[in-house]
């Protein structure tokens, strides 16, 4: 598999997500969320049937420490669509909303990535988060 395609999906996927969310006029996001995950559960059901992409690999369960780290990115990911639910219901633009959320999340992954996972910030990586949240400021002040 190419390394660009699942690169290409998440970028596909998420203009698709933001606009989906920005676009809905539902007053409550929980319908929303119900069919949401509804249909995110039976692609997921269909993909274990096919094995991981289709290429017929044996899908074991995972072991414990997998399974309290799936339902910590369950109740993640919850959380993310509700909290984008309510970022744009409360008026944020799809322009900059998404690109202050992930510069933010960006910040604290490079610090966990330091401090939790020994990885190193270099100095590109450093002048690249500056330029990215100048950047972010100037989108949210526009």
């Amino acid at each position: 598999m190419s390394p660009f395609l699942p690169l290409a999906t998440v970028i596909g996927c998420g203009v698709v997500y933001h606009v989906a969310q920005k676009a809905s006029g539902a007053v409550s996001p929980w319908p929303v969320l119900t069919i949401a995950y509804g249909a995110a559960f039976a692609v997921a059901l269909f993909m274990l049937g096919l094995g991981w992409w289709g290429r017929g690999d044996a899908v074991r369960w995972p072991a414990a420490r997998d399974c309290v780290a799936s339902l910590a990115l369950g109740l993640a990911a919850f959380g993310i669509e509700a909290g984008f639910f309510f970022v744009y219901r409360s008026g944020w633009p799809l322009s900059s909303a998404q690109v202050i959320t992930n510069l933010s999340v960006t910040a604290v992954l490079a610090v966990t990535g330091i401090m939790v996972f020994g990885e190193h910030l270099t100095g590109a990586r450093a002048v690249g988060l500056a330029l990215a949240a100048g950047g972010a400021t100037l989108i949210a002040r526009g």
